[in-house]
């Protein structure tokens, strides 16, 4: 093992134990943050090209499988639904196996598939990113959409977050959100929300805001 990999492993340790700690003191915002942040380190590195890791495909495959464990725990913490929740405690049986990933041989203990890791501009690359003011506007445009519409261009179901400014008289898009089509399945879900315009090509997405808003939903699939 490299030094730079080691050093690698002991981050990615401490930062779940940090989130774990959190989880069990009640303060979740911080834990949601910690899961999140880690989430998006690990599904880096499993969909690092081989002469970029030092991983081996399927050890990269298990650090994604955990990635999709700390966003599922991430949506518990923020869902109102209790049914099928990923728990603390199913959480924690996946630090030993991220300490010793070089050598973990056995099967994954849960049923989850690692998740693409979405193009995403991390938040504070770009200025501007908060909200736009629209307090001008008045109405419904001032604070929340009034509706958003879904549309599926492709293999992704987009959600478009419209709002009515009654004195230019038109409907304006205020942001969006997508889901994968692997992300389609029974359950809540947690996705986030990008700056306008709606980027139907998920080329370079830029997240609406520094601050932890996303978009919760809550599927239930119907067979005809």
């Amino acid at each position: 093992m490299s030094e730079v990999t080691r050093s690698l492993l002991q981050r990615w340790g401490a930062s779940f134990r940090r989130g774990a700690d959190f989880d069990s003191w009640g303060q979740l915002v911080e834990a949601i943050d910690e899961y999140q942040i880690l989430a998006r380190h690990l599904q880096k590195e499993a969909q690092a090209q081989h002469n970029n890791s030092e991983f081996t495909e399927e050890q990269k495959k298990t650090i994604g499988k955990i990635a999709t464990c700390l966003e599922l725990r991430s949506a518990a913490l923020q869902s109102t639904q209790s049914q099928d929740e990923f728990k603390l405690e199913d959480l924690k049986k996946l630090e030993p196996i991220l300490k010793n990933i070089l050598t973990y041989n056995k099967e994954f203990p849960f049923d989850v598939q690692p998740v693409p890791l979405r193009r995403i501009l991390a938040p504070g690359e770009e200025e501007n990113l908060e909200f736009e003011d629209d307090e001008e506007e008045g109405g419904a445009g001032a604070g929340s959409p009034d509706s958003f519409p879904a549309r599926v261009p492709g293999a992704a179901i987009f959600f478009e977050f419209k709002h009515y400014k009654p004195k230019k008289r038109f409907t304006s898009t205020k942001c969006f959100a997508f889901m994968e089509m692997d992300e389609i399945k029974p359950g809540p879900i947690i996705i986030e929300l990008y700056k306008k315009p709606t980027d139907f090509k998920r080329k370079k997405l830029q997240l609406l805001t520094k601050k932890p808003l996303y978009l919760h939903l809550h599927q239930t699939l119907h067979k005809e």
